[in-house]
């Protein structure tokens, strides 16, 4: 009988943990092919983003090269004359001055050049955008290593822009030159600048930009020279670092034109982002299923060792008149034990299924937020509207406003191109504000609309998401600035005391026509704000981060300030400096 017994409880569980065996199998097979699927797509996006950039750079470069031949052709004949050019002659000042206006304009129009030259070869003097370099001038970095190649290449012909690589003991450059008839023209490229374009990441992901010279030296970014070595047979393999340790690395060669047939290459790598963590995750939740199952087998063996035989027991005492009074004694509480035990297992799977879809759906809104966040990150029709706006500039001579403009126009793009998911100081958040203000004002005027920040001195330590305020005060300028109304756009920051601790409360105020009740509605709803025939993803994503970073403690209102009048956004986030 006891061997009948065992023999049950064996199949019993042998039923139980094959499918549960498979289930894991099929569980396993699903997080890593899900991992690199995602994985691929960063690699794809990195690609084409880095194959975006070297469309351009390698368009510009094209340009350079014909502008630099066309102005060379139209103006030999003048600047073969200027002789004797001497830093205590002023015979051909005028003349100089005239080429470095030429040059000026090149470099304002071309923002990856360091600077534009004309050498000519028999007075061994240098023209650059910036100044005029003599043979008896004292020279240093970037100008000393151009003048000797230059002077190395006297007397050369070349059919076309030649690209070469030099190098000042300090940072790495190419530059171009077109010669004929003993005047040579080109422009010199900071590496450095052409890399911090191509320098791409994404959801954990680091692309590092590098190129070979003539003799295979590698050329990296200062700031990844410690991340990448090559090894004897001349592959590159990766330090033993805390983020790139025992990964592998994928590299994708990208063609580009700058001179004869050389290549940028995007090294990518992992550096412990969002990726790496839902790989851990999902190994933690591998084991954890791995432990239900356990468990559950465990649980299989108890069940029938503890319930199942006392209710056999139970039923067979009903056949024997003679044991009521064991029954009347003892079968209640078998019942009551089952139905209790019954009870709690059901109880703890539907605990387990509800925490594994809790983190599931968590780190899932997380990724969209990133990713919806990141979408926001790349304004078009902004980008374009500023570089109208230079355009404009340009034809009009305004050469000072264009290098004011173009200063904040870089500063803005640096800090939208950070961690989508990165909080920052107040200071740093307003000053990037003020800075978006700014170019708005220049595009449409100061008399359009104003910015005024109120806000506490001491306050400006304090930590907020990034590209929080400037979302809000966004929306207010595109929808409320016109030139048919003066519109006063207002940031109100102060410190409020509660009982479970301090918290900032932020309000972004328009005195323009407020928002719509469909949008203010849906706002106020959290759901997709829909105008214009268009998914505005700006309000929802803001609250959806808030309610990641702070959860309950977040708070987000809108309203107006009378019908048809000034919208107010009012945010209230817990305080924190670190």
């Amino acid at each position: 009988m006891g061997k009948k017994k065992n023999l049950s409880l064996g199949r019993l569980t042998l039923r139980v943990m094959i499918p549960a065996l498979v289930l894991l199998t099929g569980i396993i097979l699903v997080m890593f092919r899900s991992i690199f699927d995602a994985r691929s797509l960063v690699y794809k996006y990195i690609e084409d983003t880095a194959g975006l950039y070297v469309e351009k750079i390698n368009t510009d470069i094209v340009q350079i090269n014909y502008e630099v031949i066309s102005l060379l052709k139209q103006n030999e004949k003048e600047w073969r004359e200027m002789t004797d050019i001497r830093p205590d002659h002023g015979r051909n000042f005028e003349k100089v001055s005239a080429v470095q206006e030429q040059l000026r304009n090149l470099k304002i129009r071309y923002k990856e050049a360091s600077c534009f030259y004309l050498y000519l070869d028999e007075e061994d003097v240098t023209i650059l955008d910036s100044g005029t370099l003599f043979p008896t001038s004292i020279l240093e970095g970037r100008n000393l290593a151009l003048t000797e190649s230059l002077r190395e290449g006297r007397g050369e012909d070349t059919s076309y822009s030649q690209w070469s690589f030099i190098h000042d003991g300090v940072e790495d450059y190419v530059y171009s030159r077109y010669s004929k008839n003993g005047i040579t023209m080109g422009c010199v490229i900071r590496m450095e600048t052409l890399f911090s374009m191509l320098h791409v990441n994404s959801l954990g992901y680091e692309g590092i930009p590098y190129i070979l010279d003539e003799e295979g030296r590698l050329i990296i970014s200062g700031e990844d020279k410690d991340k990448v070595t090559f090894d004897e047979a001349g592959e590159m393999v990766l330090p033993r670092s805390e983020h790139f340790s025992k990964r592998k690395v994928y590299s994708f060669p990208i063609t580009g034109l700058i001179g004869g047939f050389r290549r940028f290459y995007i090294l990518v790598a992992p550096n412990g982002g969002i990726l790496e963590r839902i790989m851990s995750l999902q190994a933690a939740l591998v084991i954890l299923t791995a432990g239900i199952i356990l468990g559950s087998a465990l649980l299989v063996r108890a069940y029938y060792n503890r319930l199942l035989l006392p209710m056999k027991q139970f039923v067979g005492s009903l056949k024997n008149t003679e044991e009521e009074q064991w029954i009347n004694e003892n079968g209640d509480n078998n019942i009551l034990e089952l139905e209790m035990a019954s009870k709690e297992f059901k109880g703890l799977l539907r605990k387990i299924k509800a925490l594994k879809i809790d983190i599931y759906e968590k780190e899932l809104e997380k990724q969209k937020t990133e990713l919806e966040t990141m979408q926001m990150q790349i304004r078009p029709h902004f980008y374009l509207n500023c570089l109208n706006l230079i355009h404009g500039m340009a034809d009009m001579g305004q050469r000072q406003e264009i290098i004011g403009l173009t200063k904040m126009l870089s500063d803005y793009m640096r800090y939208v191109m950070r961690d989508a998911h990165a909080m920052t100081t107040l200071e740093d958040e307003v000053s990037f504000v003020r800075n978006y203000v700014q170019i708005q004002q220049i595009r449409y005027g100061k008399e359009a609309f104003s910015f005024e920040v109120i806000m506490d001195q001491g306050m400006e330590e304090y930590k907020v998401p990034a590209m929080l305020i400037h979302n809000f005060v966004e929306n207010a300028v595109v929808h409320t600035v016109s030139l048919d109304s003066y519109v006063e756009i207002t940031l109100y920051v102060v410190l409020e005391r509660y009982e479970d601790g301090k918290y900032l409360y932020l309000c972004i105020s328009d005195t323009g026509g407020g928002f719509p009740e469909k949008i203010l509605e849906a706002a106020r709803s959290e759901k997709p704000v829909y105008y214009d025939g268009r998914k505005h993803i700006g309000i929802s994503n803001s609250v959806k981060r808030l309610r990641l970073l702070y959860g309950e403690r977040a708070k987000i209102s809108f309203s107006n300030m009378d019908e048809g009048y000034g919208a107010v956004v009012e945010v209230r986030i817990p305080a924190q400096k670190e």
